[in-house]
């Protein structure tokens, strides 16, 4: 018998016995090297909860349904989650993709080989002017946990600062008091519980040890610090602070701790609760000026399925307008063209698309072997202010892998990167339907670098990163600069280098957003204005994107939806 074999044998029998879980059955794999298919068959047996039907085997859901979740994405798990806790109330959920069975996904170190496989909706933007005519890719998750599934796992709350302007730009009651509630009930956290951390939420959030960090992460750390800017032991924390370890969602056994498996997972034996998977959304149903219900695709068939109490759309930043556009909410204009009736003229409906641009990135070839993450690939990070913003609009990230856009070029193997992203863009996009046809692509036009402000604060960034990279705190690991590269010193070269490397963080907000004033398309209970029985609960509801990775808000959000929804908590006046 073969070593690979051997192991795999053990483990096996330690799982038979019950001695060891599957996620430490997974851990233990990876850890001897035996690969992602090895920990595949460890959790063939871990299957599909009972509660979600597939395609080839369910029936529609027969039974009365209070509260419709539309999309089982991040939002959609908390929802499903918190409603259903009312056994009174029967919480139906109608997902695009199914569960998630490929193991890569559980796997930490596997996520940027995740974009385009099977947990992947593959969206593209058109070309974009800013960037010469490129297109973008627009990765978005599919399946119960959506982009949770596909993420790089970085858990960031963002600036307190961020939620009070949301409130500022008229999502009355939506500020960082309220929403620090929501945040700590969501998790359970590695460093324990205190007045801004929770210790028994659902989802496991795991601090860097400094002693099983990356040494390469330490160092950019130190060259940060040494360059005066303030250190924070706790991202998520009292003090935020501007060098800082990364926190991420992984879990017991060094597993992905995606939305479905901390939400949906633990309740999914809830008699009252449905989850019914490959069921594309087709349109809301509508009487009179209420949202009755939804149309959707199941096994060949076009279903409907209503709900008492209303319907939730929680798929996201771009499905959710594309979803309401289909079904007559958006800009008049833009639905006629496809030949679909107008039930209210939201002329913001897909408007008001961002997402944080970065550059992949700027890479130094490495003198000596860079050794493997321990979590994600990026576990350093500095939060940092670039001219008058009034909170941080750039981070940089120590990433121990060449993570370099294919437009600049191909890195050496030994190679890590420094990462500037752009945290508080100004530029703004939008989302419009390709056609009246709901299983077709929307149009995604993002509109990079339109404000070329957003560009001239990249630049700047990567000269940060540069400057970094060439502090002596780092000089055991850079034996040169491989991007930019020698002979780009001047802002020309570098506005060049910024355009062929920039990507999206993959972070897209805004596009059905909340507020008080009255081009705003949903208020701030979350219902959409000018119809009843519906709401939004996602990540299109953020009048302006976090100055952090946004899963972790979208989380906070979904968390007070449900008490909003349910009537539990009032909005003030």
């Amino acid at each position: 018998m073969s070593r690979a074999a051997g192991v795999l044998s053990h483990l096996q029998q330690r799982l038979a016995s019950g001695h060891i879980d599957r996620r430490e059955a997974v851990r233990w794999a990876l850890g001897a090297g035996l690969g992602l298919s090895a920990a595949a068959s460890l959790l063939a047996a871990e299957g599909v909860p009972a509660a979600v039907r597939s395609t080839r085997r369910s029936k529609p859901i027969g039974r009365r349904i209070d509260w419709l979740i539309v999309g089982g994405g991040t939002a959609g798990c908390v929802l499903a989650n918190r409603l259903s806790t009312d056994s009174h109330l029967n919480v139906a959920v109608l997902e695009a993709g199914s569960w998630p069975t490929d193991v890569a996904v559980d796997a930490p170190l596997a996520w940027p080989g995740l974009q385009g496989g099977p947990n992947d909706h593959a969206y593209r933007t058109v070309p974009q002017p800013g960037l010469d005519g490129r297109p973008l890719p627009c990765p978005r998750g599919k399946g119960f946990g959506g982009s949770s599934l596909i993420n790089a796992m970085g858990h960031q709350r963002g600036d307190a600062r961020a939620y009070d302007r949301w409130e500022a730009l008229g999502a009355t009651g939506w500020n960082h008091a309220a929403l620090l509630p929501m945040h700590r009930r969501s998790e359970t956290y590695s460093g324990g519980a205190n007045a801004w951390r929770g210790g028994d939420g659902p989802l496991d959030v795991l601090a860097v040890d400094a002693a099983s960090a990356s040494p390469l992460a330490r160092d950019f750390l130190g060259a940060a610090r040494a360059r005066g800017h303030a250190w924070s032991d706790d991202l998520n924390g009292a003090a935020a602070g501007e060098a800082c370890w990364n926190q991420f969602t992984i879990g017991a056994g060094r597993v992905r701790e995606h939305a479905a498996r901390a939400y949906l997972q633990p309740i999914a034996d809830r008699t009252n609760l449905f989850l019914l998977g490959d069921a594309p959304i087709q349109t809301l149903l509508f009487e009179g000026e209420r949202c009755v219900g939804v149309r959707y695709l199941h096994a060949g068939e076009i279903t409907e399925l209503r709900a008492e109490r209303g319907v939730i759309l929680a798929t996201g930043a771009i499905d959710t307008p594309k979803l309401l556009m289909l079904s007559g909410i958006g800009p008049a204009a833009h639905l006629r063209q496809f030949g679909i009736e107008v039930r209210v003229d939201h002329a913001e409906v897909g408007a008001n698309l961002h997402d944080h641009p970065l550059v992949g990135g700027v890479a130094f070839e490495a003198r000596r072997a860079v050794p493997t993450s321990a979590y994600n690939h990026g576990e350093g990070m500095l939060f940092t202010t670039l001219g008058a913003s009034g909170v941080p609009n750039v981070l940089l990230m120590a990433v121990t892998v060449p993570f370099v856009i294919p437009s600049v070029g191909a890195a050496p193997q030994n190679c890590f990167t420094i990462v500037p992203c752009l945290m508080q863009p100004r530029s703004r996009g939008t989302v419009r339907l390709a056609s009246a046809a709901a299983a077709l692509a929307p149009v995604i036009d993002p509109r990079t670098y339109e404000e070329t402000a957003d560009l001239d604060t990249l630049v700047e960034a990567v000269r940060l990163a540069r400057d970094l990279g060439r502090a002596k705190e780092m000089s055991d690991w850079v034996a040169r600069e491989v991007y930019p590269g020698p002979g780009t010193d001047d802002a020309s070269a570098l506005r060049d280098f910024v355009k062929r490397g920039t990507s999206p963080f993959y972070h897209p907000v805004g596009t059905a957003r909340m507020g008080a004033d009255a081009g705003a398309p949903v208020a701030p209970d979350l219902s959409v204005k000018g119809v009843t029985g519906l709401y939004v609960a996602d990540a299109s509801v953020m009048p302006q994107i976090v100055p952090a990775m946004t899963n972790a808000a979208v989380i906070a959000i979904a968390e007070r939806a449900a008490d909003l929804i349910a009537g539990r908590r009032q909005i003030p006046t």
